[in-house]
């Protein structure tokens, strides 16, 4: 059988395959479809074949896979998911392979509530529950976002440059962004979930990818391929690829297989892995 191997974002991965989680200390349960569809999302089927003559996953037409299990990171270090990919059919396959990251809530983490514009934090003038325009000290470093249609304000935002607050989901997108007399006002485009205090400290925010991916590639995988990527430790802001993003504690397995096709593409793939790197003593 030809297989060949695709790293992104680091060093070469060696072409070998761990068939069993425990001597690999893979942290992905059944990756490798011995257990049939057990914790994964949206697959259609298993089938025979695999890598190495083991069994596969399949999948025709767009799909969002995802593991089911929340898997516990430490995003301080540097960890490692691979997969091994072969096209079902001669079309080529769209695929994307990252992470569903989560906080400690088991919440997903998305790029909105992380995306820091830097040294935009100011305070409100009080906001009640239900209201939509919010009184706001000084939005002069909000425009350019606005423009560019990518305006969202979070409240209680910790200003003390440690971003302490992230992940914050106590966002608004901002529909209408002037200045009145000296008073900045932003218009939210829905009502406040609660009530904010005079002086409360905002910040802007802006959206990126929704999702976190190590690989990505459009090709027919005419034999079976590895592909994958490091994921780095997480940083303090912001939504980087291949990196863990603010209050990351648990990882499901995200591929999104054949995204946007329509024309009976056909994936299979197994031998998911993903592994944290050991520091070197």
């Amino acid at each position: 059988m030809k297989n060949s191997s695709i790293f992104l974002a680091g060093t070469a991965i060696v072409a070998s395959i761990f068939a069993n989680a425990e001597e690999s200390k893979n942290l992905v349960v059944n990756g490798n479809a011995v257990d049939g569809l057990n914790n994964w999302k949206n697959i259609q089927r298993v089938v025979d074949g695999g890598p190495d003559g083991a069994k596969c996953f399949e999948v025709t037409g767009s799909k969002l896979v995802s593991s089911q299990e929340f898997i516990p990171v430490d995003a301080n270090c540097e960890y490692q998911l691979t997969g091994w990919f072969k096209s079902g059919n001669d079309k080529k396959n769209q695929v994307f392979m990252g992470l569903l990251l989560l906080n400690e809530n088991k919440c997903p983490i998305d790029s909105i509530s992380v995306n820091v514009l830097a040294q935009s934090e100011t305070v409100t003038g009080g906001a009640k529950k239900g209201e939509t325009v919010i009184i706001v000290k000084d939005a002069s470093t909000w425009q350019p976002l606005f423009q560019k249609k990518q305006l969202t304000i979070v409240f209680d935002a910790d200003d003390s440059g440690e971003y302490m607050d992230l992940p914050n989901y106590k966002y608004y997108t901002v529909n209408k962004l002037e200045k009145k007399d000296g008073i900045w006002e932003a218009t939210i485009a829905r009502p406040l979930a609660s009530c904010f205090a005079a002086e409360t400290k905002v910040r802007a925010h802006f959206t990126s990818g929704f999702y976190m991916y190590v690989f990505t590639m459009k090709d027919n995988f005419a034999g079976w391929t590895k592909c994958g990527g490091t994921i780095n430790p997480i940083v303090k802001s912001g939504a980087p690829k291949s990196t863990f993003w603010p209050g990351t504690k648990y990882v499901q397995i995200l591929i999104l297989a054949n995204w946007g096709q329509k024309d009976g593409e056909t994936l299979q793939f197994g031998n998911i892995s993903l592994e944290k790197v050991e520091s070197k003593k």
